[in-house]
């Protein structure tokens, strides 16, 4: 029975044999070092950072910095980062060669990671090229969670950090330059996260299209 991801019946093979290799790596490849101050996670050095650090404290920083839009790019560009380091780290250590499997280890790596659980909903297409579509939800995700136990509320989707990891993670495991877009949020009060993938290139083309993918 599959652990991490929603994701339709079809899959589950697949992201249980996924979550296996990684029980796998973690048992061997978590390793704690007290004494030299570092933790060696799959073979590099690690560190543990609270989420409300991320979700709150630095936008907050940031915020007063460079004003909310420069912040939300920022945040956006910083888990984009994160997810594409992650994917160059990772992947190679599972060999993976197809693409829906590259794919399902990077919602499957951020459960075990500790920030998200990934429902992956149907319209997807999965193909390394200009056809790439991910259709996706971020349900109680640390961004939306955070957002409001701090009681804050929002008009727009806040959760810049989850869109960058993905789309990060994505465009390496297929090799398109993707971006994500938040277009529900539950720190507004909607009833989920949810994420469209898409080209880079063809952001206004979907962009015209969100409202199909809201209301579906």
């Amino acid at each position: 029975m599959v652990k991490t991801v929603e994701a339709p019946p079809e899959m589950h093979g697949l992201i249980d044999s996924i979550e296996q290799k990684y029980e796998e790596l973690l048992k061997t490849e978590l390793i704690f070092k007290p004494e030299e101050s570092r933790i060696s996670l799959l073979g590099s050095e690690a560190m543990f950072i609270g989420l409300k650090a991320i979700a709150i404290d630095l936008k907050d920083e940031l915020d007063q910095v460079l004003g909310e839009a420069g912040r939300n790019l920022l945040i956006y560009r910083l888990g984009q980062s994160f997810g594409r380091s992650e994917a160059e780290r990772i992947l190679p250590k599972l060999g993976l060669t197809e693409l829906p499997a590259r794919i399902a280890a990077g919602p499957i790596w951020a459960a075990y990671s500790g920030f998200v659980r990934v429902r992956l909903l149907p319209g997807s297409v999965l193909e390394p090229n200009e056809n790439f579509f991910l259709f996706y939800e971020h349900p109680n995700n640390f961004e939306a969670v955070q957002w409001k136990k701090e009681g804050r509320s929002a008009t727009e989707p806040v959760c810049f950090f989850n869109a960058g990891y993905s789309s990060g993670w994505c465009s390496v495991a297929s090799g398109v330059e993707l971006e994500a877009e938040e277009i529900l949020c539950e720190a507004k009060g909607d009833n989920a996260c949810r994420f469209i993938m898409f080209p880079r290139n063809r952001r206004m083309e979907y962009m015209e299209r969100i409202d199909e993918f809201i209301n579906k």
